[in-house]
């Protein structure tokens, strides 16, 4: 089953740690996602478990920018 979310990204300094992270997790099974650093959004698509995804997202963006964080959209 294919799963959607949206987040908002907190605390992300730039535009090219954004880019780092966004092809991070396409390269996660199963995963495809746009992150837009203007917006501070992030758009997940996952055919796994979600929970396990985001663990792997925010083990990626602790890697590359330690303040950000993830906050789901409802």
């Amino acid at each position: 089953m294919t799963e959607t979310k949206k987040y908002e990204v907190e605390n992300l300094d730039c535009a090219h740690c954004a880019q780092r992270i966004e092809d991070a997790v396409n390269r996660l099974d199963g995963v495809s996602c746009k992150l837009t650093f203007a917006l501070g959004t992030m758009k997940v698509t996952a055919d796994r478990d979600f929970r396990g995804v985001e663990k792997e997202i925010k083990h990626i963006m602790k890697s590359i920018e330690p303040d950000a964080s993830l906050k789901e959209l409802k």
